[in-house]
């Protein structure tokens, strides 16, 4: 899936090459099971990096389309610098607050489903689950109910919700956000 955004064809191509490193390590032993357990967890960690950077990109360049001048600018990367749940919901919230736009019109235009949704909000839980489960990371591991396989049937939602997201721009004569 191609984004129109070449910064976030860059962070996914990052996370992807991740992804294809952690997928080629070897489970031939007690450690290299447990490193691939700490790299699965990893992966979502990362995956939610990729989602929550590639939003505030699209936020802040959608920003930059309406011509917003630098002091709004300098406000909104104080705003986009305390947001770090990209959860569907608070995305919502974000894409309201900051572009009037409501981002549930991908949902209602058939571009991603709800099952998108949940999939996306997946991988954000078990990163959330997992990085703040415990501070003792040789416990990490057990806690961790997720791998690779998970991800790529969840991967495919986080994708389709910002390949919307990505297609935002600015109409002038309207004076409003649209796809």
């Amino acid at each position: 899936m191609a984004y129109n955004s070449p910064d976030i064809e860059t962070y996914k191509s990052d996370l992807e090459n991740n992804i294809a490193a952690v997928q080629k390590l070897k489970t031939d032993s007690h450690a290299t099971i447990k490193i691939q357990s700490l790299l699965n967890i990893t992966i979502y960690v990362l995956a939610t990096r990729f989602l929550e950077g590639s939003v505030k990109h699209v936020i802040y360049n959608c920003c930059l389309m309406r011509g917003d001048n630098s002091i709004l600018l300098s406000g909104l990367e104080s705003e986009l610098k305390k947001f770090n749940n990209p959860e569907f919901a608070n995305l919502q919230g974000l894409f309201t607050k900051h572009l009037t736009f409501d981002i549930n019109e991908g949902l209602r235009t058939n571009w991603f489903s709800g099952r998108d949704i949940s999939l996306l909000n997946e991988i954000v839980k078990n990163r959330h689950r997992n990085v703040h489960s415990t501070h003792d990371s040789s416990d990490w591991y057990s806690r961790n109910l997720k791998d690779l396989t998970d991800f790529n049937k969840e991967y495919i939602g986080l994708q389709n919700v910002l390949s919307y997201l990505d297609l935002i721009k600015w109409n002038p004569t309207t004076s409003k956000f649209e796809i």
